[in-house]
């Protein structure tokens, strides 16, 4: 019995999380999209300026994208 309680713990526990990566990928994808559009082309420079952090919202979508991989899988 001890151990069917501990396994369903276990496995709510890893359903919260999954739940919880899911929701944080869709925010920061959803973010990254937002502020590309919201970018300024600079035409005589050939360049886009993003006034934000949006390198590291793709890295953390990235990682989070790995480790939910992980945890489902």
């Amino acid at each position: 019995m001890r151990t069917l309680i501990q396994k369903f713990k276990k496995n709510r526990r890893k359903a919260k999380h999954v739940k919880f990566l899911h929701l944080k990928i869709a925010e920061l994808y959803g973010e990254i999209i937002d502020e590309s559009f919201k970018g300024e082309f600079q035409f005589n420079k050939g360049i886009t300026i993003i006034h934000s952090n949006i390198e590291n919202k793709a890295k953390l979508l990235k990682k989070y994208n790995r480790r939910l991989k992980l945890i489902v899988y």
